[in-house]
C-alpha cells in the first residue's frame, strides 16, 4: 500500500490546475509523477480541506474551500481512498464536509474520518484490492480550529478519541477486514518530533488487536517511524502536495509510505517490508516530484533526501530506506 501526508490544496494550486487546464481545472499533472510511487494495491491520499462546488466560490486562508476536482486528480494519478477527518473538515460547514464525500463518491475515492449520517458513520469503510484483501480505514482529528458540529450532527467528523478509533476498527473487522489502518491527524504545525498527544494516541491504537498500521499528518514535515511492539507507527508523512511559505522549506518535503504486509495461512497476515518515497514540491510550474525525478536539482536531491532520512529514522527505526522513483 502507498499512503501519503497532507493534500493541502493552496490557491496557488488551484491557479496552477487553470494554467494545466486551459480554463478548466486540472489537477492531474501536479500529481502525476508521484504515478510511480502510488502504484499499489490500495493509494491513500489524505485530503485535508473540504470542496466546494466546480466553479466556486473558493476560500484560501484561514478557512479553505478548494475545487472538488483536486479529487478527480487524485484518482486519475492512481488513488484509491482519501482521509477526510482534519482540522479544516469544518471550514465549509456541514455542507462543504457533505459536499465532499459527495465529490470523492463521484471520483471513485473511498473515504474515512467524516459522514453525511449517523449510519454512515456506523458503516464500516472497507477497500477491496483488485487481488481481494479487505482493508479497513478509520481516521480521526485533534480538533476543528474553533469550528462546531451541530448538536444534532456530532457523527459528522472523528475528533481524536483512540476508544472510539479502536472501536471503528473492531467493526471493520467484524465486517471482513483482512487488514485495518488507522489515520491520525494531530501534531505541532512544521516540528519533526511528535507531541505526547501523538505518541499517546499512536501507542493506544497500535496495542490494539484490531490495528495493523499507524500513521499521521498535520505537522507538514516528515516526523519518526517507530516500531511499537511489533505496530509500526508512521507519525508524519509531511506534506504531499502544498504551496505553503518557503519561510518553513519542510512544507514542500514529504515522503510517501509503501508498505507491503504478507499473509501466511498459519500467522495471519504481518508487515513484510516498509520503505518511504522522499518528494519534493517545486513551483513555477507547481509539481510535486520524487526525489529521483530529473527534474529534481542534485543539491535538493541530497539536502531533502538527508533530512527526509534524519527525521524518519531519528527514533531508531531499523530496515527502512528511501526509493527515489518510487518502485
Amino acid at each position: 500500500m502507498a499512503l501519503t501526508g497532507d493534500m493541502l490544496w493552496h490557491d496557488l494550486l488551484w491557479q496552477q490546475a487553470l494554467t494545466d487546464g486551459g480554463g478548466s481545472h486540472d489537477f492531474a499533472p501536479q500529481l502525476e509523477a508521484l504515478s510511480p510511487a502510488t502504484e499499489a494495491d490500495l493509494a491513500v491520499a489524505h485530503q485535508e480541506v473540504p470542496v466546494g462546488e466546480p466553479d466556486g466560490p473558493f476560500e484560501n486562508y484561514p478557512a479553505v474551500v478548494v475545487p472538488p476536482q483536486t479529487l478527480d486528480g487524485l484518482r486519475r494519478v492512481g488513488f484509491h481512498a482519501i482521509t477526510t477527518a482534519s482540522n479544516h473538515s469544518m471550514d465549509g460547514g456541514h455542507v462543504g464536509l457533505g459536499r465532499t464525500l459527495d465529490a470523492a463518491d463521484r471520483a471513485g475515492l473511498a473515504h474515512a474520518g467524516t459522514a453525511r449520517s449517523a449510519e454512515e458513520q456506523a458503516t464500516p469503510s472497507i477497500v477491496t484490492t483488485a487481488s481481494g484483501v479487505r482493508i479497513g480505514l478509520v481516521a480521526g482529528a485533534y480538533g476543528l480550529n474553533g469550528y462546531r458540529l451541530d448538536r444534532d450532527k456530532q457523527w459528522a467528523w472523528n475528533g481524536l478519541d483512540p476508544d472510539l478509533m479502536a472501536a471503528d476498527a473492531a467493526r471493520c473487522r467484524a465486517a471482513g477486514a483482512d487488514l485495518v489502518i488507522a489515520a491520525v491527524h494531530a501534531g505541532v504545525e512544521y516540528q519533526t518530533e511528535p507531541t505526547s498527544q501523538q505518541r499517546e494516541v499512536a501507542h493506544r491504537l497500535a496495542e490494539s488487536p484490531d490495528i495493523d498500521l499507524v500513521y499521521g499528518h498535520h505537522a507538514h514535515a516528515v516526523q519518526p517511524w517507530e516500531d511499537h511492539n511489533g505496530t509500526w507507527i508512521l507519525y508524519g508523512l509531511g506534506n504531499a502536495m502544498a504551496a505553503q511559505s518557503t519561510k518553513e522549506p519542510r512544507t514542500r518535503e514529504g515522503a510517501i509510505a509503501r508498505i507491503t504486509f504478507r499473509h501466511d495461512p498459519t500467522a495471519g497476515w504481518w508487515l513484510a517490508h516498509a520503505a518511504y518515497v522522499p518528494t519534493l514540491i517545486q513551483a513555477r510550474p507547481w509539481r510535486v516530484y520524487p526525489l529521483g525525478a530529473p527534474e529534481v536539482s542534485h543539491r535538493h536531491r541530497v539536502e531533502v533526501g538527508e533530512r527526509t532520512y534524519r527525521a524518519i529514522t531519528s527514533w531508531g527505526a531499523a530496515g527502512i530506506y528511501p526509493v527515489l522513483h518510487g518502485l
